[in-house]
């Protein structure tokens, strides 16, 4: 059902930003390539970087029961290829500690609190800002500091408090965000084993701090998963487990990175509606090789693209390699599932095993994307590399894992709804500029994203929502606090409900003029998830087309007890958004309320 879109920000993301045109290919000695496409670079030279764990501070009396950890958020130089220069990059580093892009890896353990001092030392000097030309100065925020950072723990089941929403920002020089209340965050990481990540959340600046490179992996164990071992089997550890965190990015001759300072209308004159690199960047490398052995690893997939979805293959000289997703955003599970392709959204993580037992020294295998830019139509920069894993080494060692296949994984209970609980609709529509019917943003339910809360959830209530897609693109829905689990995909009449849905908005939402969704089913049964969407999810790929439903218990952590405001019965607020960072910012993005 992915039917055209007149005038859809699929269409119009970055073609007047000139990234259409993909890698550039200009040989050694030519003239060096116009600002907007990266330099050629030579592929699989340098090693994939991994992240070092994050190290908690011992505080006598406190350690027993917690740990402890200072993170800075700093600006620095990282040299993202060998031929490349320095760039000016954001990141999160230990206290006192030289800063390393993508930060450290926060490593915690089921019902173990973790608590960490979030200490800002970003420049808060908007003519140094690295990407300042790139600055809309008419979307939400643009007038807010440039050094303001909100770290937001994506799939943490945490307290209001603690959550990291965009209004809770703060910066060097004590300048504070409306909805600020603390720098010092606590995470009872009351939830299964899964691969969580960090990421600055700030009003405005989602789309550049991340991009700078303030983001980083959170990784969670617990007595079935402990990383050595699932249900007892054992499981590729240490240095056969590993992150692959895909990125893309832009760079300028000299190396630094380029963010597009042009958009494509008048309203919103340099906010790119979605933006494209031409260039993979894999835990911080353009194009890098791992150097593996003939045995079994367990990757860690994690999407923190702009916007960019992956298909993902292990090709073996024109072969796609087999592998076994086991995990994906929110744990294990039910059953290990072969795949030999992967489509991977913004936000998304998948636990994956790839065997290369019995492969000769000297195979090399190259992941490759067959995802196009944007999704699922395509029209810009596609990257059909992203890295290459050699098989080079020696087996250091017999290797004792389990085959994927033979993995036996927990089982994951469905979730029932609450009894007699309507479903929740959110209809996603862009929303264009009425001179030039160029697309100036996308909304949901009509809604801006500083509009007043119309979603009020009971704590404890499992609700089943619908995602209504008007658009041309394919959106990652993220949903703070909660683990979901998707139910179906159903076709239905868009231009049918979308003439409803704006009769609806015109009369004022009179309630008799609301679209009944039903009546608009007509396409076709539901679509049932695929198999490695049957786990825990905290992010849903929602496509052109289809009515995307998901269901949710809106369980607290014990630390909300702090957020409980009895004169409103409330919890505190979170929010829900697209997770392609350039729509969450303008302006696809709710609040919601938890009450009691």
């Amino acid at each position: 059902m992915n039917r055209p879109r007149p005038q859809s920000i699929l269409r119009t993301a970055l073609l007047a930003a000139g990234l259409a045109a993909g890698p550039s290919t200009v040989p050694l000695g030519a003239e060096p390539p116009m600002l907007g496409v990266s330099p050629a670079l030579t592929k699989y030279v340098d090693p994939l970087p991994v992240p070092p764990a994050a190290t908690p501070r011992f505080v006598r009396g406190f350690s027993e029961r917690a740990d402890f950890y200072e993170i800075a958020m700093t600006q620095h130089q990282h040299q993202f290829h060998s031929e490349l220069g320095p760039a000016t990059v954001w990141t999160y580093g230990m206290k006192g500690q030289p800063g390393i892009y993508l930060g450290p890896t926060i490593v915690a353990h089921r019902d173990r609190p973790v608590i960490v001092k979030w200490i800002n030392q970003l420049p808060n000097d908007p003519d140094t800002f690295p990407l300042k030309d790139s600055i809309d100065p008419t979307i939400m925020g643009a007038d807010l500091p440039t050094g303001r950072a909100i770290p937001h723990l994506h799939g943490g089941k945490t307290a209001a408090r603690f959550d990291g929403t965009p209004g809770q920002w703060w910066t060097a020089t004590g300048q504070k965000g409306p909805d600020f209340v603390t720098d010092t965050f606590t995470y009872t990481n009351e939830q299964p084993a899964a691969l969580l990540w960090y990421h600055d959340h700030s009003m405005g600046a989602t789309r550049f701090n991340p991009y700078l490179g303030l983001a980083a992996a959170y990784l969670i164990f617990d007595k079935i998963d402990t990383g050595t071992t699932i249900n007892g089997q054992k499981v590729p550890s240490g240095n056969y487990h590993l992150p692959i965190v895909l990125q893309d990015k832009v760079f300028n001759p000299d190396g630094t990175l380029f963010y597009p300072t042009q958009g494509n209308n008048a309203v919103h004159p340099i906010w790119v509606p979605e933006f494209f690199g031409d260039t993979p960047v894999i835990n911080g490398k353009a194009y890098p090789r791992l150097d593996a052995e003939p045995r079994r690893y367990r990757l860690r997939l994690l999407n923190g693209s702009q916007a960019r979805f992956y298909d993902l293959t292990f090709d073996h000289d024109g072969t796609a390699l087999p592998f076994h997703v086991i995990g994906s955003e929110q744990g294990l599970l039910p059953a290990a599932v072969q795949k030999t392709n992967l489509l991977i959204a913004p936000g998304e993580r998948f636990d994956v095993i790839v065997d290369f037992t019995g492969l000769p020294l000297g195979t090399k295998i190259t992941v490759k994307n067959s995802a196009l830019a944007p999704y699922p139509d395509g029209g810009m920069s596609d990257i059909p590399e992203l890295m290459q894993i050699a098989v080079n080494t020696p087996l250091a060692g017999a290797d004792l894992s389990v085959p994927g296949a033979a993995l036996k994984l927990p089982a994951v209970p469905r979730l029932i709804p609450t009894p007699h609980l309507a479903h929740r609709e959110v209809v996603g529509q862009e929303t264009a500029d009425p001179a030039t019917d160029t697309p100036i943003g996308v909304k949901f339910n009509g809604y801006g994203s500083m509009d007043p809360t119309t979603d009020f959830i009971k704590a404890g209530s499992t609700e089943t929502w619908e995602w209504i897609n008007l658009t041309g693109d394919a959106h990652p829905m993220h949903i703070h606090l909660v683990s979901f689990q998707v139910l179906d995909r159903q076709p239905f009449d868009v231009d049918g409900y979308e003439a409803a849905w704006n009769a609806y908005l015109a009369s004022g939402r009179l309630p008799a003029l609301k679209p009944v969704l039903s009546t608009f089913l007509t396409l076709g049964p539901p679509v049932p998830p695929a198999p490695e969407e049957m786990g825990g999810k905290d992010t849903v790929k929602a496509y052109p087309g289809f009515v995307t439903r998901v269901r949710a218990k809106f369980e607290l952590p014990w630390t909300s007890a702090l957020d409980m405001d009895f004169r409103t019965r409330s919890f505190g607020t979170y929010v829900y958004h697209c997770h392609i960072l350039e729509h969450e910012e303008n302006d696809m993005m709710r609040p919601f309320e938890i009450t009691f």
